[in-house]
């Protein structure tokens, strides 16, 4: 039949089927009938309709970090190729195509003084990242991503290419905003941007071996801090490899991490002072003024594609109990890292809009992570995932946050508990409408209430 898709789509055993396929995530793997590598909003209506007629559902791969299903037996749409980025910065907003990376924006916004939101890595992908939520460094100050976006372009379930803003298809809008890719495929969308030139970022590394006094200061401090400042403690274990800096090498640390986005830097540097005073010099101090387009230096994540399992929860507070907890999990664990992340500011406000992070009170977010390059090391990486998701239960609130639901952490209970009841509701009846069929399935699914 004819497509009207630029790029022949792709079948099993075809040249370049197996490069379209690959998340970044090496543990996703998926098996699509189809593979459509779109290259505009045309070839994105093309690829939906395709899917229609041949009965399949639709998946989307941009860098493929974050993976909520595999999309086995459906027309995957790799919107890579489509990395258009405009900035305006007289309206200080960005306008990005579908396989945006935030690399390919970061620097456009950063030369006019401005920032946008990304999370850990530039790496990812901004339009999956943004409609997931998104938080990262700057997000106590300026909130989740989502809540900067303008406006979207979407294709939906019949094919059609819409405008959706807080004017045309505002339900849908609504939606967007942190449902994931449930009610459409995004080919555009526009986001403002925040006036911020440069920070103050970094990690204090210390032994493993000072991790409950890291853990008691860093819950103490985390209440009387602004919310220019964005903090978090992690365990961070580096492997022994050569391309490792010898320092890190085969070493186990536990950090103090974070991000002082403020007017006055200086105010950001004292507050540190103050941790390492309390706290004693670290092995390692990284805390430096960076301009924010330098950010991924906080979190150092890799670069290069991975296999990793992940694991997720959001705690209510760092009592002793959860400390104590913590930090016989973190000093013993297999696990790359084991990051909290502070919440509370811009994340928890508007409390009218849709949050999908429950509007939870949690205090914390913990996301623990097992490179699993090894048959292996993915069992290990696993059942100590689950070791750790039944110990931390006494302190979780059972909510969760939409963007760490991976593979086959993004079980429907997972994802339902992302949400209030309120935003639940409402969500599930804009997916009834919007997509009957559920045809966009290959993601944290929200059903259709059928």
């Amino acid at each position: 039949m004819t497509t009207g898709i630029a790029a022949p789509p792709l079948r099993f055993g075809d040249p370049g089927y197996h490069e379209g396929r690959a998340a970044w995530n090496l543990a996703a793997r998926q098996t699509p009938a189809v593979v459509v590598m779109a290259e505009s909003a045309q070839d994105v209506q093309a690829a939906v309709r395709l899917a229609r007629a041949e009965r399949r559902g639709v998946g989307v791969l941009a860098t493929g970090h974050g993976t909520g299903a595999p999309c086995d037996g459906g027309v995957l749409v790799n919107t890579s190729r489509m990395r258009a980025v405009q900035i305006d910065p007289t309206a200080r907003v960005a306008r990005v195509a579908a396989g945006a990376r935030w690399s390919d924006v970061i620097p456009g916004a950063a030369a006019h003084g401005l920032a946008c939101l990304p999370g850990s890595s530039s790496g990812v992908g901004v339009v999956g990242y943004t409609m997931g939520g998104g938080f990262g460094w700057l997000g106590r100050q300026y909130g989740f991503a989502a809540g900067s976006l303008c406006g979207a372009e979407v294709v939906t379930a019949d094919g059609d290419l819409v405008r959706s803003d807080p004017y045309d298809n505002p339900d849908l809008f609504w939606a967007l905003q942190g449902g994931g890719g449930n009610f459409g495929v995004v080919t555009a969308l526009g986001f403002a941007l925040h006036p911020v030139a440069r920070v103050y970022a970094g990690n204090l590394f210390y032994p493993v071996e000072r991790a409950r006094e890291v853990l008691a200061f860093w819950a103490d401090w985390t209440r009387v801090l602004p919310d220019a400042m964005t903090s978090a403690v992690a365990f961070r274990r580096f492997p022994p490899l050569p391309t490792v800096p010898e320092v890190f090498r085969g070493r186990l640390f536990v950090t103090l991490r974070g991000c002082w986005c403020g007017p006055d830097l200086d105010e950001g540097e004292d507050r540190i002072a103050a941790a390492r005073a309390a706290l004693g010099e670290p092995v390692i101090n990284t805390w430096q003024v960076l301009p924010v387009s330098g950010l991924d230096v906080v979190s150092m994540d890799p670069v290069d594609p991975i296999s990793a399992h992940q694991h997720s929860e959001l705690l209510r507070d760092l009592s002793s109990p959860a400390i104590d907890a913590l930090v016989q999990l973190g000093s013993d664990s297999p696990l790359t890292m084991v990051e909290l992340r502070h919440l509370g500011g811009a994340l928890a406000r508007p409390w009218g809009s849709l949050s999908p992070m429950a509007h939870s009170p949690a205090r914390f977010s913990m996301n623990a992570v097992g490179v699993t390059p090894t048959p292996e090391a993915a069992a290990t990486a696993r059942a100590y995932l689950a070791h750790l998701a039944t110990t931390m239960r006494p302190h979780t609130t059972g909510a969760t946050y939409l963007n760490f639901l991976d593979l086959d952490g993004a079980t429907p209970q997972r994802v339902r508990a992302a949400y209030s009841d309120e935003d639940w509701a409402r969500l599930v009846a804009i997916k009834g409408r919007r997509d009957p069929d559920n045809l966009f399935r290959y993601n944290r699914n929200i059903p259709t209430g059928r």
